[in-house]
C-alpha cells in the first residue's frame, strides 16, 4: 500500500492479489497470481478513482504550474496564467455537483497553486501550495499513475462464446545486441 496525505489531499494505492489455479496444456497444475491495483486520489470530498484521464489532467496541471514557476522565479511580479477545473456531476439529484479548481496565485512576490473544492457552487475546501509542495504532490500522483494496470479482457471466438485463455510457457525472445563501436 502507498499512502500520501498532505493538507487534505490523499493519494492511496492498494494492491489485491488473486490466486488462480489452472491446468496447462501439458496436464500440469499451475498457479497464477493476478494483481488488482486500486488508485484513489482524494481532494477532500472529490475522489478520482483510477480514472486515467482525470489523473493525467491533474498531473499535467501540476507540471504546467511547475514549469511556469521555475521560469517566473527570476522575474519579480510576472504572473502565471493558470485556471483549470474538473467537474463531477452525478445522475442522482440528491448528490451535489463537485468542482475541483486549480489556480495560480501570487502573494508577496511568491507563487502558489490554489487547489479548491466547490460543492454545489459553494467553497468546501482550499489549500495553497508552494513550489516544493506542488512537486511533492506531482511525484505522488505520478507514482500512482505509473502503478495503474490495464484490465484483462476475455476474448471471444468466432461463435461468440468466451474462451478461456490457456497459459503456456512464455516465448523466449532473442537476446538484445548492443552496438559498442562503429567500423569505418
Amino acid at each position: 500500500m502507498i499512502e500520501y496525505d498532505y493538507k487534505g489531499i490523499k493519494v492511496e494505492v492498494t494492491v489485491e492479489m488473486e490466486q488462480h489455479d489452472y491446468e496447462d496444456a501439458g496436464g500440469h497444475y499451475r498457479v497464477r497470481f493476478d494483481k488488482n491495483v486500486k488508485v484513489r486520489v482524494h481532494f477532500w470530498k472529490f475522489v478520482v478513482e483510477g480514472n486515467f484521464t482525470e489523473l493525467a489532467y491533474i498531473k499535467s496541471t501540476l507540471n504546467f504550474f511547475m514549469q511556469c514557476y521555475w521560469k517566473r522565479t527570476s522575474k519579480e511580479g510576472s504572473r502565471i496564467e493558470l485556471s483549470k477545473s474538473i467537474h463531477h456531476c452525478h445522475e442522482n439529484p440528491f448528490v451535489h455537483p463537485l468542482s475541483l479548481c486549480f489556480m495560480a496565485r501570487q502573494k508577496n512576490r511568491k507563487h502558489y497553486l490554489e487547489i479548491s473544492l466547490y460543492v454545489n457552487g459553494n467553497p468546501s475546501g482550499e489549500v495553497f501550495l508552494d513550489g516544493q509542495e506542488v512537486l511533492m504532490l506531482d511525484i505522488a500522483i505520478g507514482k500512482a499513475i505509473s502503478l495503474l494496470t490495464p484490465k484483462m479482457m476475455e476474448s471471444e471466438d468466432e461463435s461468440g462464446e468466451k474462451k478461456e485463455t490457456e497459459a503456456s510457457e512464455p516465448k523466449k525472445s532473442p537476446p538484445i545486441q548492443y552496438i559498442t563501436s562503429f567500423d569505418h
